[in-house]
Parts: C-alpha cells; sequence; structure tokens
C-alpha cells in the first residue's frame, strides 16, 4: 500500500505571501527551492512524542500507528507563533521495517547492521507534512516502500563503504535514497520524493493546483 493519507485539517488558507521551512535539513530545503522558503530550525523531543502517540494509537496496526505518529511530530515542529502571511511547512519522516522503526543510527556500527537487516525484505517509509498559517492547518502523510534484494556475501564491502562515505548518522534508517548503492534495491513503489524526505509534488499540488 502507497499513495497520500489526510490526517487532519480545519481552516481555509489565507494569501500566502511567503514561506518559512521549519526543518535544518538540507534535502529539504534543496527540494521546496521553488518556493525560496525561509528556513528555521526547531528542536522537539521527537521520542517522546514517539512514545506517547505510539501508546495513544496501540488499536491501531503498526503501520497506520507510526504513520499518524509521524504526523504528530511534523505538527509539534510548526506549533510555534505564526506570523500573518507565512505558510510554515513541517515534515517528518520515519523508516518501518516489520513491526519496527529505525530511526537516526546511534554509531556506524549500527548504521551498519540495520542496512544488513534490509536485504530480503521490504519497507515502508512514511514522511508526514504540515502544512500551517494563522486559522489554518492540513496535514497529510505520504507512504512509499523499498525492497531490498536479497543479501549476499559481495555486498558487505558496499554496505561498509557507503557507512564511511556517506556518515548516515542524520539519516532515519541510516541512509539516503539518493546516495544509495544501486545494488541495494530491487524496487520502490510510490513517490521517490518521500522516501528522499518530501513529496513535493503533493505540497505543490496543494498549493497552486486548488
Amino acid at each position: 500500500m502507497t499513495g497520500i493519507f489526510e490526517y487532519e485539517s480545519f481552516g481555509t488558507r489565507g494569501e500566502m505571501e511567503s514561506v518559512v521551512l521549519l526543518s535544518g535539513s538540507p534535502r529539504r530545503k534543496e527540494l521546496l527551492s521553488f518556493l525560496n522558503p525561509e528556513v528555521k530550525s526547531v528542536a522537539i523531543d521527537e521520542r517522546a512524542i514517539e512514545e506517547t502517540f505510539m501508546a495513544r494509537y496501540a488499536s491501531d496496526d503498526f503501520l497506520k500507528r507510526a504513520a499518524k505518529t509521524c504526523c504528530e511530530i511534523s505538527k509539534a515542529k510548526s506549533s510555534g507563533s505564526l506570523e500573518k502571511g507565512k505558510l510554515y511547512i513541517s515534515a517528518d519522516t520515519i523508516v518501518i521495517l516489520g513491526e519496527e522503526i529505525y530511526n537516526k543510527p546511534k554509531d556506524l556500527e549500527e548504521a551498519k547492521r540495520m542496512l544488513r537487516s534490509y536485504f530480503g525484505r521490504s519497507q515502508q517509509v512514511v514522511t508526514s507534512v504540515c502544512l500551517r498559517m494563522e486559522g489554518y492547518l492540513e496535514v497529510f502523510y505520504s507512504l512509499a516502500q523499498i525492497d531490498f534484494v536479497d543479501y549476499y556475501p559481495a555486498l558487505e564491502e558496499a554496505i561498509a563503504a557507503y557507512v564511511e562515505e556517506k556518515q548516515p548518522l542524520d539519516k532515519s534508517g541510516a541512509y539516503g535514497i539518493q546516495e544509495l548503492d544501486p545494488r541495494f534495491v530491487q524496487k520502490i513503489s510510490g513517490d521517490l520524493y518521500t522516501v528522499i524526505g518530501l513529496p513535493v509534488a503533493e505540497i505543490a499540488s496543494r498549493l497552486f493546483g486548488k
């Protein structure tokens, strides 16, 4: 199952004079360059939010729980004061394998263990987006799936090279799809940019296509 899913919305978006991207991610800034956004970093306790909402949505299946929790993290990033005429965009990306959320690795050895665990399996990637202005909120998430090839020993050298060269400690799941060795991935279903960190086409459609 891939696609776009609604989470929460209220109000009507007013006239958008400028855009503020609430993210320190250079990847998201580059993806939204057509909006020329002002960039602000926001510090929140993502793991505390994750713990709270994974418990709150315990009656849902694991993937839906994780997706809803991802949406709450995006919302929390834009919960500060809002300036009139500014559209605030916040986002969060989580990687799910089975019934486990893969956050950023603690060190390079954990990054290697994460990468090894993907082979021969399918992984879901959720990116949630919160669009917010005064009197307006729109939260949705995009879901994509990555099917990894079966493991074979010759991939070990590629795993080590990726971890050492790319230093993936700031990436959920320990990798960025745009820089991952192409031998690793068998198939991607859904929006590639969801995996990179922002479903750009969906955002643009919501801002300018309605």
